[in-house]
C-alpha cells in the first residue's frame, strides 16, 4: 500500500512540477520535486523499492517533459543506487545532508540531459541554481514527510 501511495505521490509531484510557473527573476528556472523526492525515498526505503519509485519517477518526467525518454530515468536510478548504497555513512536527519543529496541529484540529472542535448554556459548557471534551489526544497520536503509519516503512523 505504501509503495501505491509513494507513486501517486510521484505522479503528483511530476503533474506538479511541470506545471509550475518558472522564476523569471533567477534566469527561467523552474523548481523541481522530483529529485527531493528520490533523495526522501532513498534514504528511507528499501534498495528494491527506493529503485522502483526512482525509476517510475523518471519515466513520469521524462513523459512529461522535452527531454530524450529515459534519460532521467537512468539519473535517478543511479542516484537511488548509490545513495541507497552509502545508506549506513549518511546521518539522513542532516539538514546539508539532505540539501547535497538533493541538489547532487538534481544536478546529476541535468548532466545527463545536457549529455545527450549540449551544454552552454547560462545552461551551467541554471543547473547550478537549480540544485541549490533544489537541495533547499528537499530539506523542508524531509520536515513535512517525517511529520506527517509521524502523525498518520500514530493514527
Amino acid at each position: 500500500m505504501t509503495t501505491l501511495i509513494a507513486i501517486a505521490g510521484i505522479l503528483i509531484a511530476a503533474a506538479l512540477q511541470e506545471r509550475m510557473p518558472t522564476l523569471w527573476w533567477l534566469g527561467s528556472v523552474r523548481l523541481e520535486f522530483l529529485p527531493a523526492l528520490i533523495v526522501y525515498v532513498s534514504l528511507t526505503m528499501h534498495r528494491g523499492r527506493a529503485l522502483a519509485l526512482a525509476l517510475v519517477a523518471g519515466m513520469a518526467q521524462d513523459a512529461l517533459s522535452a527531454a530524450p525518454f529515459g534519460i532521467s530515468a537512468l539519473a535517478y536510478g543511479i542516484a537511488a543506487v548509490l545513495i541507497t548504497g552509502l545508506r549506513e555513512v549518511l546521518d539522513r536527519d542532516l539538514p546539508w545532508v539532505q540539501l547535497g543529496s538533493g541538489a547532487l541529484t538534481s544536478v546529476g540529472a541535468a548532466l545527463m540531459a545536457f549529455f545527450v542535448v549540449g551544454i552552454s554556459f547560462g545552461a551551467l548557471f541554471k543547473m547550478c541554481v537549480v540544485g541549490f534551489l533544489t537541495g533547499t526544497l528537499t530539506v523542508m520536503l524531509f520536515f513535512a514527510l517525517d511529520y506527517s509519516r509521524m502523525v498518520w503512523g500514530n493514527a
